[in-house]
Order: structure tokens, then C-alpha cells, then sequence
């Protein structure tokens, strides 16, 4: 009998310190650390997986294992049901070669693909895009061969159950409609920048909604492409989560979008030395509805104050590793966001 409350004390010390599973019903966002490429992998209370980007090739697969560990040995999952690769960037669709060495998946979506026979491939739609003899092209169209579909501006993801996933833009074109309201901001937006002739300009965008609960992952869309999707029509309307647009690069997130969007919470997949402008911080912190920001880094080029506060920066090492999660209750009424699953979980209210 004397030693119950010693084994009960250690009981109580492994229960503190276990990751519990998610709670049923939960809409769960992964920001995974990509040293700033982009991987974010959506899963929807049915358990159905969905990775947007998969970050850089190369680095002995550090960023496949940094995406399967998540997938397997936090949410305890054995394969991606959709993998959607917004635009053809290496930081964007570097990963697909090594993660479909260490993972099943099952679909691949994307914005096309260029005609790889053709003498004059469609430079202007796939200045980027890959090419013949292009190791990263190859690879993602062998791991893609027979499951990959283009998503054109108002198609909709196929998920099960009450999650949708609504395509605002692809390929340069945007959704359209006609029951978008004019947008009056902008009447004072600012100054067109020059056009953007790289494939940042033709990425997917994507709308997830859950209940009242809207989280917008724009790709590295840049500045006039931004706009289109909120002027002279307001696309969009108001989200609560914002995946801060091209690794938080000033020359995206539009200060017309980000005050039309409004978002509460904002969180930026930047790397030590990529992304993470101080303009865009700047920018965020004007927007009167946000309520915390947070970086996967800090940017080691822009002084403390040029960042979000160090409580919200997620890898104080510059190696990095750890993500930030963001779990949505239910009924898509609130939402919590906590770095590594580990510390203190802020909750956040849906209006």
C-alpha cells in the first residue's frame, strides 16, 4: 500500500507531460517549419488530410520528414488524402520527390501543368513552371502520374463532411460571380506595383470554412494579384485566420486585402533569413482586427521591434523545427492557436 502514491505521482507526471489527441469534431491547421518554403497541412474533422506546398527538395529530405512527422507521430496518421501545390516555386513543390518516398498519397492538385512536348511551351502561364529536363518537374510527375487534377479560380476541393475548400484564384484568374458586393476601400487603395511576370502571380488561393470560422492561404500571390481578388469586388469578405501571403514579402499582402479581409489572428511561414519584412508587420499591426500575429522565425535581419512579440515566434533557434497549430472547435464558433503543441493555448472567438 506505501507505494500507490508514488506510482500515482508518477502517473499524474507522464499524463502532464503526453500530448493528448485532438478532441472529436476538431478542424486542426499545421503550420510546419519549412525555413521558409510553405507547408500547411489542413485536417478536417472527419480526418481528412489535406498538405498545401511541401517544401524544398534536397537537405537529406528535412523537410518531407519535418511534414511526415506531423502527419504520423503527432495526428497519428498513416497517408495524405490531398496534396495541392499552389505554384511552381521549389520552396512551393520541392518536397513531392521525397515525401512520396515516406508517405502515401492520394491526389494531387495543382494549377496545370505546361505542354512539356510542346517546341514553345506557354511561357507566359508557366514562366516557372516545369520543364523536360527539370529533376524537380520529373519527380513530381512520376509520384503524380494518374492522380492529379488542375483546379481552376471557383472550383471546390471533394472533402467529406462540413469543411469546404473554395478556389479563389488560379493561374492568374480570379472567382467570379454575381453577388460580390463593390468593395469601397478601394477608392483609397495605394499605387499599382509593377506587374509580376513570375509564378508567384498565378497561385492557387485557398478558403477554408468550417461554420463561421474562414481561413485564406493565398499561395505567394503578389501585390496586383492580391487586388484583384478585393477590387473593385470584394471576393473574399471577412476571414479569422490569415496564412500572412508569400512569407510575409512586401511585396504581397496588399494593404486593401488585409483591410478588407480582417483578420484576427495572422500567421507567417518565414524562415531566419526569408520573409518576415518589417513593411508587413508594419501593415499587420494596422489592421484594427487583429488580435496576435505570429512568425515561424525570427527575421535575424530586422531588429526585435520590426517583428510580433518573441512569445509568438515559434523557433528562437534558427535550425527551427517546431510548428504552429491552430485547432478549430466543431461548430467553427472559436478557434485556438499554440506553438508545437506544447504551453499555453490562446483561444480566439468567431464572430
Amino acid at each position: 500500500m506505501r507505494f500507490r502514491p508514488r506510482l500515482l505521482a508518477w502517473a499524474l507526471l507522464l499524463l502532464s507531460v503526453t500530448r493528448l489527441p485532438a478532441q472529436a469534431g476538431e478542424l486542426e491547421i499545421y503550420f510546419i517549419d519549412v525555413m521558409g518554403g510553405a507547408a500547411t497541412l489542413v485536417v478536417t474533422p472527419e480526418r481528412e488530410s489535406i498538405l498545401i506546398d511541401s517544401g524544398w527538395p534536397g537537405l537529406g529530405d528535412r523537410d518531407p520528414k519535418r511534414i511526415v512527422h506531423v502527419l504520423k507521430d503527432v495526428l497519428k496518421l498513416d497517408h495524405i488524402d490531398h496534396l495541392v501545390t499552389t505554384h511552381w516555386h521549389m520552396d512551393h513543390f520541392g518536397g513531392v520527390e521525397g515525401l512520396s518516398r515516406l508517405t502515401r498519397i492520394d491526389h494531387f492538385w495543382d494549377r496545370g501543368l505546361p505542354n512539356l512536348a510542346a517546341a514553345d511551351q506557354d511561357k507566359a502561364l508557366f514562366p516557372d513552371g516545369p520543364k523536360a529536363d527539370d529533376a524537380l518537374g520529373i519527380a513530381y510527375l512520376k509520384a503524380s502520374k494518374g492522380k492529379r487534377t488542375t483546379l481552376k479560380a471557383g472550383d471546390r476541393l471533394p472533402l467529406k463532411g462540413k469543411v469546404n475548400a473554395l478556389v479563389l484564384a488560379a493561374s492568374g484568374a480570379v472567382i467570379e460571380g454575381s453577388d460580390f458586393p463593390v468593395n469601397p476601400l478601394c477608392a483609397n487603395a495605394p499605387a499599382d506595383l509593377p506587374p509580376d511576370p513570375s509564378d508567384n502571380a498565378q497561385s492557387i488561393t485557398l478558403r477554408f470554412r468550417l461554420g463561421a470560422f474562414d481561413f485564406l492561404d493565398c499561395g505567394d500571390l503578389t501585390w496586383r494579384a492580391e487586388k484583384r481578388l478585393v477590387c473593385p469586388l470584394d471576393r473574399i469578405g471577412p476571414i479569422d485566420l490569415y496564412q500572412v501571403t508569400h512569407h510575409g514579402m512586401d511585396i504581397s499582402n496588399h494593404p486593401t486585402l488585409l483591410q478588407t479581409v480582417r483578420p484576427k489572428v495572422a500567421i507567417m511561414n518565414n524562415g531566419p533569413r526569408k520573409g518576415g519584412s518589417a513593411e508587413t508587420v508594419a501593415r499587420l499591426r494596422g489592421i484594427d482586427s487583429i488580435e496576435a500575429a505570429y512568425q515561424l522565425h525570427k527575421n535575424e535581419e530586422t531588429a526585435a521591434s520590426e517583428n510580433v512579440e518573441a512569445s509568438r515566434i515559434a523557433n528562437a533557434d534558427s535550425a527551427g523545427g517546431k510548428y504552429i497549430k491552430v485547432s478549430v472547435s466543431e461548430d467553427g464558433s472559436k478557434f485556438g492557436v499554440q506553438i508545437n503543441g506544447e504551453g499555453e493555448v490562446r483561444t480566439f472567438k468567431v464572430d
